[in-house]
This record gives structure tokens, C-alpha cells and sequence, in this order.
């Protein structure tokens, strides 16, 4: 490896892996066509390449979305770097192996960084860094292809630096490129702080967190970096959502809305507050029902904002979607087919089945259907036995402790008996029952299966709901006697099912089991003949 001999005091200088260290771990192999760096495949390419990708993104969707996705392939590039630092070099002070980002992109030939100031502090998660990039690949290659820019364009690189420091704090860390030389500019200047410092509001900040930082493989990839962030913790709506995340999955692909229903207590909150926190890193969750002021006020400022789909609160989740008022639905359906093609996340929660929404819910058909291009149904817990223990124990690990203890652990025992019960009023019974044999238990650290029949002993008596003997029972005089036939009975059902819907068509339909147009034709036969 050939280098200027005015150079070589500089490969030794800085912290380890210097310069010269990494050059000794290069390896280049021309027989067998490649290049790696302490074992770890590399390339050679033209600094061509990230030019013609770059403009290839901006022809082929927008000048925001190729920077959007340099950020995040650079973002993702930095954050591997620093995991092969740590696992390359397992030994290495902390500040050292931080402080090696830079010199990785100095030998990969990337840029030549001058470090005005860097302060940081691990155990505080302090950091503010102030530094020079000189001869930055990307900003000669731009102005050499398009001359002197209007802004800066050290995308991957900016993204390259937040990935590499962030996993090194308990803060996601930003970099803001202040000027540049493809501005013509002397060299690019970069500013890094935390999130926090920045401050939440920020643009660039409110960019980051909701447009270009990865799905929930970020987090995951940050603890195996930084044992500190504890990785062994469970996290319960992932659980939760299990058998329907690959739907769900596909909803954030697609940013279509979201259809979610299933029984109650399945998980459908959960459900929802899954996909905010795919969609949206930060900022407060929360479900509107559709019959209150506030759906109605959501949608109005989400329309006034033109639907604002990188903002933090450009999520509407609403429950009873069925109940949503006509008017509210034609604005719902103007946002989701919105011409921009820049729809915010909508959710919609219902106790009805799909089926049920499009014939007989009182819902438009075209906003029936424009909810419904990927339905969600989540299943009761009778049909998940299975998961039964990993959701018991995650229940466990995210309620606050019980009885000044530490957080209970259940036994094999215990998980046992819960898989074999019948739990109709799916994850809040469970959790209850949980709760409730954490207080019963003689050690509260273990729970076992004589705990869980202790928690079962107190359940509340359920209402006994009527059998069809029952029912039969009761009606057999009425028609014994004469005073009761088949069509007056299902005319008196059908008029106090209006009465208890206050003469709601679709409302009284859902009571008595019916779709509205079948409602709506018994209603009309029932009517008596007018005289000719």
C-alpha cells in the first residue's frame, strides 16, 4: 500500500484503530477478487457511483425522497461501521473506538476530517462535535456534474455520522451540515449534538426521526452496540401482534390505512400502537373515538395541513369506526384518496367484521372499501395456547411491580395451567388474573399453577346468558295460547331494536344480527297494506 511519504507521521496519530492500523488489517487479494478489511468485504468503485445513484433517485422520484434515502443508506453504513469497530477491536477504549468513525472514513477515501471540537461524555450522554470535511467526495462530485449548489449535499455522509455515533449514547445523534464546498464553500462543515440539544421541533430533526431512520431493527441493532440499553427486554405489542405483524408490515410498505378488528381484548390497541411506533419514532399515541368532538377535530386539522404525512402526529387512529358521522366520513375518505399522494397513517378500529363494514355498517362504500385494502383481524387468545406463556411473562415484565417485590417470574407449572384456560375476555382478563396471583402468591417472585387457581377461584361469577331452552321456555305459552305467532314476534323484535338504536336502520341491524339492507327489507314488509 503505497502512501505520500509527507504522510506517514500521520497514519500513527489519534486514538486505535489509527490509520495505520487499519491499513494493516487491508487486504487486497487480485486473484480471488477481493478486498477486505479484518475480514470484513469492502469494495473499490468510482466516486462516480454515489454521484450516478444519487441523480438516478432524483430523476426517478424527487430531490426530498433521494435525500431521504442517501440519509438513511448512509445512516445504516455508519451504524454497521461502528458495530465492526467494537467487534474488531473488542479491547479498545470506549472514546477511542468512537472517535475511530473518522478515521474509517478517511481510509476508505471517503473524505479528510479535521475535528474543530468533540465533547462527549458516555455515562451523561453528552455530546457536541464541531467538525471540517475536506475534499468530501460527495460535494466535488456534485459540482463538478451540476456546478455550485444551493445547499448542502453531503447526504450519505451526514447519515453515515449520525448512524456511527448514535449506538455510542442512549440519544439518537444528528449531524447538520452547516456549509459545503460543492456550495464553494472552502470545505463542508458539519455541527452534531443530540436530538434533545437540537431540540424536537427542529426540522431537520422532525426529518429524521420520521422519514429516514430505519423500521424496528434500528433499536435492536443499537443494543447488541451498546449492552447499556438493555436488549433482553420484551416487548409486549410485539407479542401482542404476532399473528398478523406480516399484514401489518405491509400496511407501513404500502402506507395504506389500516382496517384493524378482531374481539375485544385481542390486542387492537396494540395493534395501533404498533404501526405508530414503526411509523412515527416519537411523539404521543393515542386512539378518538368516532363518535366524539375530537375526531372531528383531528380531521379538520389534518385536512388544514394537507394531510402533513412527516409530521409526528400525522396518525389518526379512530375506534367504532362504524359510528363515524356521514360528514366525517366524506372527510375521511378525501384524506386517504387525497390527490398528493402524501396521506398521513390512518387506523380504524372496529368490533364489526370486514364483511359487516361494507353491507351493513352505515359506513360509505367507497370509504368501506378504501379501509379494507389490507385488513388486520386479530384472534381471540383461545386461539393463541400457544403464545399464552410468552404473553404472560411479557405481561409480567411490563406491569409495575406488585407488593414492593421484584418483577415475579412464572413458573413452567403456572404457564401450563394458563394454556389450558378459557380466557373469553382475552389480554385484559389475563392481565388481571396475572395481577390478581402476583398478591394471592406466598413468594410473589414465583408464581405457580396453585397461584393461578387461587387468582381463578376469585373471578366474579359471569351473568348466565339465557339458552335457547330458556328462550323456548319463556315464549311457549304465547303460543300456546295463541297470543304470540312467528311474525308478531319478529316485528316486536325488529320495533324494540329501533327503539334501543333510536331509529337508527344500521344500529338496529347490528343488534339483531342482520345486515342493513336485510333490516331495512323485513322493516318494509312488516308495514301494513294501505287501503285501496
Amino acid at each position: 500500500m503505497k502512501t505520500h511519504p509527507d504522510e506517514s507521521a500521520l497514519l500513527t496519530r489519534g486514538g486505535r484503530p489509527t490509520l495505520r492500523d487499519l491499513l494493516d488489517r487491508l487486504e487486497f487479494s487480485p486473484t480471488r477478487g477481493s478486498i477486505t478489511l479484518n475480514g470484513a468485504r469492502m469494495l473499490m468503485s468510482r466516486a462516480t457511483f454515489g454521484s450516478d445513484l444519487r441523480d438516478q433517485l432524483v430523476r426517478r422520484y424527487s430531490e426530498h425522497e433521494a435525500m431521504v434515502l442517501m440519509l438513511r443508506l448512509g445512516y445504516l453504513s455508519g451504524r454497521e461501521d461502528a458495530e465492526f469497530i467494537l467487534q474488531s477491536w473488542p479491547d479498545l477504549d470506549p472514546g477511542d473506538a468512537f472517535t475511530a468513525g473518522t478515521r474509517l472514513h478517511m481510509v476508505t477515501g471517503t473524505v479528510r476530517v479535521e475535528t474543530i471540537s468533540n465533547d462527549f461524555d458516555f455515562e451523561s450522554d453528552r455530546f457536541s462535535g464541531d467538525f471540517l470535511w475536506h475534499d468530501s467526495v460527495e460535494a466535488s462530485e456534485y459540482h463538478r456534474r451540476h456546478g455550485r449548489a444551493l445547499q448542502p449535499v453531503c447526504w450519505l455522509q451526514t447519515g453515515y455520522a449520525a448512524g456511527y455515533a448514535s449506538p455510542f449514547f442512549r440519544k439518537l445523534v444528528l449531524f447538520k451540515e452547516t456549509s459545503c464546498s460543492a456550495m464553494s464553500h472552502k470545505a463542508c462543515r458539519v455541527v452534531g449534538k443530540t436530538v434533545d440539544q437540537w431540540g424536537r421541533d427542529d426540522p431537520f430533526v422532525q426529518l429524521f426521526l420520521n422519514e429516514v431512520l430505519p423500521t424496528s431493527g434500528d433499536h435492536v441493532a443499537n443494543a447488541r452496540i451498546n449492552p447499556r440499553r438493555g436488549a433482553d427486554v420484551i416487548d409486549l405489542d410485539d407479542l401482542i401482534v404476532g399473528p398478523v405483524r406480516q399484514r401489518l408490515d405491509l400496511v407501513l410498505q404500502g402506507r395504506v390505512p389500516a382496517l384493524i378488528t378482531g374481539p375485544a381484548g385481542a390486542g387492537r390497541r396494540a395493534a395501533a400502537r404498533w404501526l405508530h411506533k414503526r411509523r412515527f419514532r416519537h411523539g404521543t399515541f393515542s386512539i378518538t373515538h368516532a363518535g366524539s368532538s375530537d375526531a372531528g377535530e383531528r380531521l379538520a386539522a389534518l385536512r388544514k395541513g394537507g394531510g402533513q404525512p412527516y409530521a409526528s402526529d400525522a396518525f389518526l387512529a379512530i375506534s367504532g369506526i362504524e359510528n363515524l358521522s356521514t360528514d366525517r366520513q366524506w372527510a375521511l375518505l378525501d384524506l386517504i384518496t387525497g390527490a398528493s399522494g402524501q396521506q398521513p397513517t390512518i387506523v380504524a378500529i372496529s368490533d364489526l367484521d370486514p364483511n359487516q363494514l361494507v353491507t351493513g355498517a352505515g359506513l360509505l362504500p367507497e370509504l368501506a372499501y378504501a379501509l379494507q385494502v389490507m385488513p388486520v383481524t386479530l384472534p381471540p387468545l383461545k386461539a393463541r395456547s400457544a403464545d399464552l406463556s410468552l404473553l404472560s411473562r411479557a405481561i409480567l415484565a411490563s406491569t409495575p411491580a406488585l407488593r414492593d417485590a421484584p418483577r415475579p417470574q412464572l413458573t413452567d407449572g403456572a404457564c401450563d395451567r394458563i394454556a389450558r384456560l378459557d380466557l373469553p375476555g382475552n389480554l385484559p382478563q389475563l392481565r388481571s388474573l396475572l395481577q390478581r396471583a402476583v398478591l394471592l402468591a406466598e413468594d410473589p417472585k414465583c408464581i405457580d399453577a396453585q397461584d393461578i387457581d387461587a387468582a381463578l377461584a376469585l373471578d366474579p361469577p359471569r351473568s348466565a346468558a339465557s339458552t335457547q331452552s330458556d328462550i323456548w321456555d319463556t315464549l311457549l305459552p304465547g303460543f300456546e295460547n295463541g297470543s304470540l305467532t312467528l311474525d308478531s314476534l319478529n316485528a316486536t323484535l325488529m320495533q324494540k331494536a329501533m327503539a334501543q338504536s333510536e331509529n337508527n336502520v344500521a344500529a338496529a341491524a347490528r343488534l339483531l344480527g342482520l345486515t342493513r339492507p336485510q333490516l331495512a327489507y323485513r322493516l318494509g314488509q312488516s308495514r301494513p297494506a294501505r287501503d285501496l
